[in-house]
C-alpha cells in the first residue's frame, strides 16, 4: 500500500480518503438497526478511526516525519487530559482510561516497528541506563501492595521508552517542538478558553488538594495544567527564534502570552519556575559552560537551603509579605512548602522500611494510606519516590540515566533537549517528574530527552566523554 497520495508524497489525501470511506461504509450499521445499543452506534467512528490508523502506522514505520509529529501531539494530548468528574484518585477503569490505554499502546507498537533502528540507542550509558531503571520498574510489580495497577504503570513506561526512541531519532529538535505546540496548545487553548467562566471542565474531587480558583482546564489538577502551560509557552518561544516570518513570528509570540497567562491562572509557581531556571541554565552554559553555569545553581540553592535550616523563612521574611505570596493567604502554606516538609519525613520513614528494593512502582496509593494530615498518593518529590517505589535497586540506575544526559549537555549543550533535562530534574524537587505514578506528558518529554541524549552520545564517541 502505498503511503504517500500528494504531489509532494504528503500522506494525507489517503489518510482522508480511506477515512470517509470507511466513515460512510460504517454509517449503515445504525441505520439498519436504529435500536442497536451504543457500541454499535459508535461503530462509525471506530472504523474511521482504524481504517485512518492504518496509513498513518505505515508512515510511523517508514520514519515519515509528519506521522511521528502527529503521533506525539495526540499522544501529549491524551494523556494530559482528563474529562473526568470522579474522585481524582480513584485509579478504575472508564472510556478515558481505554483510550489513554490505546493511544499508548499504539505509540508503543510504533517504537517496537522501528526498534531495528533505534535499538542502538540502547547500546549509548543514557539509552542502557534507562532501560535498566524500567526494568527495575517492571520487576518491582513483584513486590508492589497494588501489583495490577503496578504492572499498567509499568508496561505503559517501557512502551512509551520505546516509542521515545524512535521518536528522537526521527523528530529531532524542531519536530520535538513542532509536536510539543501542537499537542500542548491543545490543552492550554481551550483551557485559557474556558477559564473565565470555569476553572475546569469536571468539578473539583472531594479529596483533591487543588483549590477550586485554580485553572485545571482540560486537566485534572492545576500543578498539572501548569506543566503543560509552562511546556507549551517554552515550545512556542523556542519556535519563534528559528521562525524567519515576521506573522509566523508574532503568532508564536501570542500564543507564547496565551500559555503564560494560564500557568499563572494556576496559581502553581514550581513548573513556571522550574522552566525559568531551565532555560536559564542552558543559556549559561552555552555562553560560559559548567563554569559559569554550576556556581550559579549550587550558590542559590546554598543560600535557600542555609536560610531555611539556620533561622527559618519566618526569621528572614516578614510574615505580612509569606501570607501574599501564599495561595492560602497562610505563611504556614509557605513555611511548610505547601505541606511537603510534612509529607517527606513521613515519606522517609517509609523508605527505611525497604531500602534496597522499595514498595513497588505506583505503590504511593497504598503505601500513603496511614498518612493521616489529608490524601496524598505520591511523595511530592521525584527522588524520595524513586527511593520509596524501586529502592536502591532502582535509583541508582535512574541517577545513572540523569548523570548521563548531563555529560551529554556538558559536553554538548543542546536547547530543547536540555532545558527538557533540567526542567525535570528541577520539577523533581517538589513533584513526581520521572517517577510519576502513570507517565504523563512531561514524562513522556523526558524519555526522548533520554534519547536524544543517547543519539548524541553515540554520534560523538564514547572517548569525546570521557573524563
Amino acid at each position: 500500500m502505498m503511503v504517500g497520495a500528494g504531489p509532494d508524497g504528503s500522506p494525507w489525501v489517503a489518510v482522508v480518503a480511506v477515512a470517509a470511506i470507511a466513515f460512510m461504509l460504517a454509517l449503515a450499521g445504525p441505520a439498519v438497526v436504529p435500536m442497536a445499543p451504543w457500541w454499535v452506534q459508535i461503530l462509525p467512528l471506530l472504523v474511521a478511526a482504524a481504517a485512518a490508523a492504518l496509513p498513518v502506522s505505515l508512515a510511523l514505520r517508514a520514519g515519515e516525519r509528519w506521522a511521528w509529529v502527529l503521533a506525539l501531539a495526540v499522544l501529549l494530548f491524551v494523556t494530559d487530559t482528563s474529562f473526568r468528574s470522579r474522585d481524582w484518585a480513584d485509579k478504575s477503569w472508564d472510556w478515558q482510561v481505554l483510550l489513554k490505554a490505546a493511544v499508548w499502546l499504539g505509540c508503543g507498537a510504533a517504537g517496537l516497528l522501528r526498534l531495528r533502528t533505534a535499538w542502538r540507542l540502547l547500546a549509548a550509558p543514557p539509552g542502557w541506563l534507562a532501560l535498566a531503571y524500567l526494568a527495575v520498574l517492571a520487576v518491582s510489580v513483584l513486590w508492589s501492595p497494588v501489583p495490577a495497577y503496578s504492572a499498567q504503570a509499568a508496561f505503559a513506561y517501557f512502551g512509551l521508552f520505546l516509542f521515545a526512541l524512535a521518536a528522537a531519532q526521527v523528530l529531532g529538535e524542531g519536530g520535538l517542538l513542532l509536536a510539543m505546540a501542537l499537542g500542548l496548545g491543545a490543552v492550554v487553548l481551550p483551557s485559557l478558553a474556558v477559564a473565565p467562566f470555569a476553572e475546569g471542565l469536571a468539578a473539583v474531587g472531594r479529596n483533591s488538594t487543588g483549590e477550586p480558583d485554580r485553572l485545571r482546564g482540560l486537566t485534572d489538577h492545576p500543578i498539572a495544567m501548569a506543566e503543560v502551560a509552562a511546556l507549551f509557552t517554552f515550545a512556542c518561544l523556542a519556535l519563534r527564534v528559528r521562525a524567519r516570518g515576521f506573522g509566523t513570528r508574532l503568532l508564536l509570540a501570542l500564543l507564547a502570552m496565551a500559555g503564560l497567562a494560564a500557568a499563572v491562572l494556576t496559581r502553581s509557581r514550581i513548573p513556571v519556575v522550574a522552566l525559568l531556571a531551565a532555560a536559564g541554565g542552558v543559556w549559561a552554559c552555552r555562553k560560559g559552560g559548567p563554569l559559569l553555569m554550576v556556581p550559579v545553581l549550587i550558590a542559590c540553592a546554598g543560600l535557600v537551603l542555609l536560610g531555611e535550616s539556620v533561622s527559618g523563612f519566618a526569621d528572614l521574611l516578614p510574615r505580612d509579605l509569606l501570607e501574599m505570596v501564599s495561595r492560602s493567604g497562610s505563611a504556614d502554606e509557605v513555611l511548610s512548602l505547601s505541606g511537603r516538609l510534612v509529607i517527606w519525613p513521613y515519606a522517609l520513614d517509609r523508605i527505611r522500611d525497604a531500602p534496597l528494593i522499595g514498595h513497588g512502582l505506583a505503590s504511593g496509593i497504598e503505601v500513603f494510606r496511614g498518612f493521616t494530615p489529608w490524601k496524598i498518593v505520591h511523595a511530592h518529590d521525584a527522588y524520595l519516590q524513586a527511593l520509596l517505589y524501586v529502592g536502591l535497586l532502582g535509583a541508582l540506575p535512574l541517577a545513572g540515566t540523569l548523570l548521563a544526559q548531563l555529560r551529554a549537555f556538558f559536553r554538548r549543550p543542546q536547547t530543547v533537549r536540555d532545558t527538557i533535562l533540567l526542567y525535570t530534574l528541577f520539577c523533581g524537587v517538589t513533584e513526581q517528574a520521572m517517577v510519576a505514578n502513570l507517565p504523563s506528558g512531561a514524562v513522556i518529554l523526558w524519555l526522548i530527552a533520554v534519547g536524544l541524549a543517547a543519539q548524541d552520545w553515540r554520534r560523538a564517541g564514547s572517548t569525546d566523554f570521557s573524563a
